[in-house]
């Protein structure tokens, strides 16, 4: 997952049709009250657009945004777990449960700096207090840094990199579609105003397709489609503006959607960091980065209760052999979500798959010219087809996110063609 990392020049061709590269939350920062080590890991830097609307922006070095012309500027981001629905109140290193309600952590995206307790002033590196105290790390909500569902269902970005949406199916046979801006907040009543959309299924009688409206209820739109058999595919044709183009986004849900239970402070496990009271702070326009794979500390194993095992960072390996068996898993484990309609989670092992293949380019200088002139071009293949995937994946469109997979299959093919069999 690694959507923070240094990419090449392909990669950032890529990375612009995607909100991947990042999260997303309200506009109050969180911090850790955990000191930082002095020699602590820190995230690399990158360099994100400050205007509004460019937030996709994101290089690995100084410079001018490509869009609007304004002066990057520098940022720490880094993949944190934390609470659905109450993005950094916790912050962990390792999947788990929250301490709040119980629910799996999630992953997201934050902005890292330092901080003194009473000071407005931020660090991008640890440093003293005035006091001699050591600073404080402070994660910050990033704009597209959380694409978790918040009501139990299926959440997609739109193609304007700024509307969000999440549908869920309720046990009463109602669709319903949450809408959110940027930053996973709910519009309001006068923004969601102005949208319109539909839901198309297929009639179970008739065989054929069936369009039903949906009729807004205060801040979401729904519609009573009955029961369904399971897997219920079904997709949405979402016009955000008079005018505008309808944004199709294809569900397919294997059950009914569960709301998360109700926020009831619970006593946090030891060693989980404790949010500090929220402040307020203006929002910094981010680009799309998105979570680390950093692999979990040596010798310990993630807690997984609760999550998709192909959501959960491994270590890269370091034989070949087994780079290629872990590239196998990722191709079967996307093939899986796109079985199950999960397309907002697909990112994860593609870019899993992604790091893979750029530690197997390490590689390639042992192989004879021949297969070199397989393996390079098949490479940057897989690495850029992962990129579309994220694209598509936050996106919704099941069309283009096949497409993509097979290309990223196609390209793994011959990667594994290009490095000789092992005993």
């Amino acid at each position: 997952m690694d959507r923070g990392s240094r990419l090449d020049g392909v990669g950032w061709a890529i990375v612009m049709l995607s909100c991947a590269l990042g999260g997303a939350m309200s506009s109050t920062a969180a911090q850790q009250s955990a000191k930082a080590p002095a020699a602590e890991k820190m995230p690399p830097l990158s360099y994100v657009c400050p205007m509004t609307g460019d937030e996709e922006v994101i290089e690995d070095h100084p410079g001018k945004c490509r869009r609007c012309g304004m002066t990057l500027v520098p940022i720490r981001l880094d993949s944190v777990w934390t609470c659905a629905t109450k993005p950094l109140a916790v912050i962990e290193s390792k999947a788990g449960r929250c301490p709040i309600d119980g629910t799996p952590l999630v992953q997201v995206t934050a902005a890292l700096s330092w901080s003194c307790p009473g000071s407005d002033k931020e660090s991008l590196t640890p440093g003293k207090c005035p006091d001699g105290s050591p600073m404080q790390k402070k994660y910050s909500p990033r704009a597209h840094g959380n694409h978790n569902p918040q009501h139990g269902g299926q959440f997609f970005m739109a193609a304007d990199y700024w509307h969000h949406l999440e549908g869920t199916y309720l046990p009463s046979g109602v669709f319903r579609l949450h809408l959110y801006d940027d930053f996973t907040k709910p519009l309001t009543v006068a923004q969601a105003s102005a949208i319109t959309a539909d839901l198309v299924m297929k009639d179970p009688q008739s065989g054929t397709d069936k369009t039903i409206p949906l009729v807004r209820s205060g801040r979401y739109l729904q519609a009573t489609i009955g029961k369904l058999a399971f897997p219920a595919a079904m997709y949405a044709r979402v016009q955000f503006k008079p005018g505008g183009p309808k944004n199709r986004f294809d569900f397919t849900f294997e059950s009914y959607s569960k709301e998360p239970p109700a926020a009831t402070l619970t006593k946090a496990p030891a060693g989980t960091p404790a949010a500090a009271p929220p402040a307020a702070a203006a929002p910094v326009p981010a680009a799309s980065p998105a979570p680390s794979t950093s692999a979990p500390t040596p010798g310990s194993a993630p807690s997984t209760a609760g999550v998709d095992p192909a959501l959960v960072p491994l270590p890269i390996p370091e034989t070949v052999p087994e780079m290629l068996a872990q590239l196998r898993t990722r191709i079967d484990q996307i093939r899986g979500i796109i079985d199950r309609g999960s397309f907002a989670s697909i990112y994860v092992p593609a870019f899993q798959a992604k790091d893979l293949a750029l530690a197997l380019d390490a590689h390639t200088q042992e192989l004879p010219a021949e297969r070199q002139r397989i393996a390079q071009p098949a490479i940057a293949k897989l690495v850029r087809s992962a990129y579309l995937l994220d694209a598509f994946g936050d996106i919704g469109n099941k069309q283009q996110i096949v497409e993509a997979y097979d290309m990223f299959v196609d390209a793994a093919k011959n990667i594994a063609a290009a490095f000789p069999s092992q005993p």
